[in-house]
C-alpha cells in the first residue's frame, strides 16, 4: 500500500510569479517544485489542472513523470478519468471527488495497476465507499482559500469521527498548516494533502521539509 503521509496538490494555476526562476513558465516551474519536493522525500503528487485540455494536461504528465524518476514519489492526476485511460501506468493514482464518474466504473476503464483515491467531504459518504478506493482525501479540515468550491469545514471533530468509522487510509485536506499537523496525525491520519502551506511564499522546499519534521518527529 501507498505512503501517503506527505501529500503535494497542484496546478500552474497555483504557480505564482515569485516561484518562477528566470524565463520559467508556470508549468516548467511547478516540474521543477515537484522534483525537488520528490528528491526530498514527497509522497504523492496530485496534479490539479482543470483549466488545461487533455493534451496539455498530458505532456504536462509526461514532463512530471520523467522529473520523478529516481524518486519514490507516487504521481496523481485530479478527476480526470479520460486522462487516466489515455496514459497507462504514466500515472499512480487517480482522485475522485464525489461529484466524478464512480470509482467502479472508472477502475474499469483505467490500468489496472493506478490506484483510486476519493473525496470525502461529511462521515456519511463513507458509507459508500466502493471496495476498489485505497484511500480518502477528508475535507476541508479548516476554512481554506485554496479552492474556491469547498465545502464547509469538517473541523477536527468530524475528521476523527470519519477516521473512526473507516478501516482506509484518511488524508486530511484543508487548511493545513505546519502547526496543525503534529494534532491531524495524532487523531489518526495516515496523510496531510497541502497546497498553499508548500506555496506561501518562495521557499517552498523550506516549507516542505518543516512539514515533513512535524510528521516524523519523534
Amino acid at each position: 500500500m501507498s505512503d501517503y503521509s506527505t501529500y503535494f496538490v497542484a496546478g500552474p494555476q497555483n504557480i505564482l510569479s515569485n516561484h518562477q526562476i528566470g524565463n520559467e513558465n508556470k508549468e516548467q516551474a511547478l516540474v521543477r517544485i515537484v522534483k525537488e519536493l520528490a528528491m526530498n522525500g514527497l509522497n504523492v503528487f496530485q496534479l490539479r489542472a482543470k483549466n488545461l485540455d487533455n493534451n496539455k494536461i498530458i505532456t504536462l504528465l509526461k514532463k512530471l513523470k520523467y522529473a520523478l524518476n529516481d524518486t519514490n514519489t507516487k504521481l496523481c492526476i485530479n478527476d480526470n478519468v479520460n486522462v487516466a485511460s489515455e496514459v497507462g501506468d504514466l500515472i499512480d493514482i487517480l482522485h475522485l471527488g464525489q461529484s466524478d464518474m464512480h470509482p467502479d466504473k472508472a477502475k474499469s476503464i483505467i490500468d489496472h495497476k493506478i490506484e483510486i483515491g476519493l473525496s470525502i467531504t461529511n462521515e456519511h459518504q463513507i458509507n459508500d465507499i466502493p471496495d476498489c478506493v485505497k484511500y480518502i482525501g477528508v475535507g476541508p479540515i479548516y476554512k481554506t482559500n485554496s479552492k474556491n468550491d469547498a465545502s464547509k469545514p469538517l473541523g477536527e471533530n468530524g475528521l476523527k469521527d470519519i477516521i473512526l468509522n473507516t478501516n482506509i487510509p484518511v488524508v486530511a485536506i484543508g487548511g493545513i498548516t505546519t502547526a496543525k499537523v503534529g494534532k491531524l496525525f495524532d487523531l489518526g491520519v495516515s496523510g496531510v494533502a497541502v497546497i498553499s502551506n508548500i506555496l506561501n511564499n518562495e521557499n517552498h522546499l523550506q516549507n516542505f521539509l518543516l512539514l515533513k519534521n512535524e510528521i516524523y518527529k519523534d
